[in-house]
């Protein structure tokens, strides 16, 4: 496995496995975890970031069911060799629920529509630079 950096932030209203699922997506998104790449096992990864072993595999199983990780028993959890990162449509699906989870969570935090929106065409203008 490429050289990866997790973590789990107990601070965030994100529960534990769905920070690892969208930070693995995303390391696959990016190519920094290729096709084939083995993943830590359950217990070394659940070690690792300090959380309980179902908390690994119920992220690894999400995962697994979207078509981004692929497991074979003993030869351990790997990135699958065909992910949705390579379906355009896919991609697209992804990131739409990406932002509509990261809207939602701003919103329950109190923030407004026009809040949001100043703030990200904002930060949009700082990217595109």
């Amino acid at each position: 496995m490429s050289e990866i950096f997790l973590a789990v932030d107990p601070d965030l209203e994100l529960p534990p496995f769905q920070q690892i699922v969208e930070q693995l997506r995303a390391f696959i998104e990016r190519g920094e975890l290729r096709p084939g790449d083995v993943l830590p096992t359950v217990r070394q990864l659940a070690g690792d970031l300090g959380v309980a072993p179902n908390t690994v595999a119920r992220a690894y199983a999400a995962l697994q069911e979207r078509g981004w990780l692929s497991s074979e028993g003993r030869r351990g959890t790997h990135v699958a060799r065909q992910t949705p990162a390579t379906d355009k449509r896919a991609r697209a699906t992804a990131l739409r629920e990406a932002i509509a989870q990261f809207l939602t969570t701003l919103a329950h935090r109190g923030y407004s529509a026009k809040e949001i929106a100043v703030q990200i065409e904002s930060e949009l203008r700082t990217l595109a630079q």
